[in-house]
This record gives structure tokens, sequence and C-alpha cells, in this order.
């Protein structure tokens, strides 16, 4: 059985509230280790293009995660990849974190939960037969396979869009479906789009992905005239929205909402005394700049959890540092 090794605290997640936590959590001499199932930069690591992050004007979303990453490097934690939290439980005053089935277990006095969210699937024929074949969530990932072909982008909210300008220009076809009467992007995306030759089809619904090996072909429904028709495409590209990532959090037995992000109050405590989250599983708006904040804001109040909690044994009896001053719970559904 592998050795518990006993940190003060264990971040689940390693995009951008992740690393934030762990980087607060490092600089307040905190025990800390980030654990990422997959690879580091979360969506983040997805977007083509990252635009609206205060001091960059424009970066791809992979670089700036990538800088991230560097930055917590040089505080001496780095972000173990591949590294899955396959089971949680508390064992009296810390919590226990299986890691890849048994390959690890480690002991934290305390949890950031930062395991972010998943794109939406939308449950047609083809979707699930041609995932690979021509049909993918991520343009950055997948995307420039398809130069000189032709693509749709299934929703048009700021990631669809932003997927539908990338292909513009490298696709000779680029189609933005969605099933909404008015899309719902940003305004200053309106004149990029027009200038694209980008052809929107709003009101509409995707039906069906057709192709035998790979894709061939959407079926697609006018919904207000009831009209359907087939466009000869080679690529789809879904963006309609996100799912929790919430195993761990039902695991801990965590109050999640009616949509299953987990509930937290304003110091991101969960309703599980020693429990944090951050970032996107909080349901806040899915945006960068608010992960990392949420992130900040997680690693501070796990700070003072340990603070009030275990004092004797984190600091030490010679401290000088203040006992947490309690305030009101204002945890809240």
């Amino acid at each position: 059985m592998p050795e518990n090794r006993e940190i003060d605290v264990a971040v689940v997640g390693a995009g951008a509230a992740g690393i934030t936590a762990a980087l607060y959590a490092k600089r307040k001499a905190l025990s800390v280790r980030i654990f990422e199932a997959e690879a580091v930069g979360g969506q983040t690591a997805e977007a083509i293009w990252v635009e609206n992050y205060p001091g960059i004007s424009k970066l791809e979303g992979a670089k700036l995660m990538h800088r991230m990453a560097e930055h917590l490097k040089k505080f001496g934690v780095e972000a173990e990849e591949a590294a899955e939290i396959t089971n949680i439980r508390k064992q009296g005053n810390v919590f226990e974190l299986e890691i890849n089935r048994g390959e690890e277990r480690v002991q934290a006095k305390t949890v950031i939960l930062c395991t972010g969210s998943r794109y939406k699937t939308l449950g047609i024929p083809g979707e699930k037969e041609l995932y690979g074949r021509g049909v993918s969530y991520c343009a950055t990932c997948d995307g420039p396979g398809f130069k000189d072909r032709a693509v749709a982008v299934i929703g048009a909210g700021n990631s669809g869009v932003n997927a539908a300008l990338f292909f513009a220009e490298i696709c000779k076809k680029t189609y933005l479906v969605e099933f909404m009467a008015k899309a719902n992007f940003d305004a200053i995306y309106e004149e990029p789009i027009k200038k694209s030759g980008i052809e929107v089809m709003l009101n509409t619904e995707l039906l069906e992905i057709i192709g035998s090996e790979k894709v061939e072909k959407i079926k697609v429904r006018d919904r207000s005239s009831s009209k359907e028709q087939e466009l000869d495409v080679d690529g789809v590209f879904i963006y309609v929205g996100l799912q929790p990532r919430n195993v761990l959090a039902k695991r801990l037995g965590l109050k999640l909402d009616e949509i299953g992000y987990i509930l937290v109050d304003r110091k991101r405590a969960t309703s599980l005394p020693g429990v944090f989250a951050a970032g996107d599983i909080t349901g806040e708006l899915a945006q960068t700049v608010v992960a990392a904040g949420s992130g900040a804001v997680a690693a501070d109040s796990a700070f003072d959890y340990l603070k009030k909690e275990v004092s004797g044994s984190l600091f030490g009896a010679n401290s000088d540092m203040k006992p947490f001053k309690k305030e009101k719970d204002d945890w809240h559904e």
C-alpha cells in the first residue's frame, strides 16, 4: 500500500483557478500539491485567443496557461499531470485522496476543488459515433486539420464565435449554427462576423451528423419554417455550453445547485468544513480572470481555516499570528 503523505492543501484541477490557488497557498508557506487528471490549463488552454484578461490584449489560451504554470514553478510547485483523484473521503480532521486508483494516497488538511467543467453534448445521431472523425469540441486542438475544408460550428456564444472566426481564416466554408433566434455573443464580435464571410444560421436546430467513416454532412432544421436541409461539411465543432465536473463533490456529499455546481459562500467555502471550491465548478461566470480571482480567495480561506482549526500543529506555539476571527456563517444556497 502506498505511503500516506500529509500536506496542508490539496488542489484538484490545474486550470486558472487551481494554479492561482496553489500559488497563493504556497506564498503563505503552506505545503501544497496540485493534481490534474489531464493536462495543465483547463478550458483556457483550449481557447484560440484570450482578449479580455487585464494586461494582456491578445494571447493564445495555451500560452497564457503556460505562463501561469511557469509562474507557479518559480515557487517550487509543479502541477502534477495525469494524476487523477479517483477517490476522496474525510477521515477525522484530514482528507484522504487516492491518486490513479491507489497509485498513491495523500492526506490533506484542506482541499480546494477546481475541477471545472466539460463541454455539453447534444445527444444527436452521429455525434458520438463520429467523435474524433470530424466531430470535436475543441477548435484549438483539432481545427488546424480542417484547413481549406468546410466546417460547421454549433452554438453562437463567445466560444462558438471565436471558433467560427478562426475557421473563417483557414476554411473554404464556415457555418455558424445557433438554436436560438438571437445569437448570444458579445457586441465586440458583431463587426468581425459581418466581414468574415461566415454563414450564420439562427433559429436552426442540428438534427443529425451524417457520415460512414468520417463526417460528410449535417442535417439541420429551420425552427420557424420547419424546413430541413443537408449541408456538406468535413467537421462539426460543438459549443453549446458547459456541465460541471462534480464527481468528487458528490463523493464528499457537498451541497450542489439544481444543475450540479458546488454551492459556496463568498469565501469559496463549501458545505463541508475544510473543503473549498473555485472556478467554473461553482457555476460563476466562466472567465479566466474570474477563475483566477476565485482561486486566490479559496486559498486565502483555506489558510484562515488552518489558522483557526489547527493552529497548534501548523504554526507552532511561538507563532505571532493572530487567531482567526470567526465571522457570521454566510454559507448559503
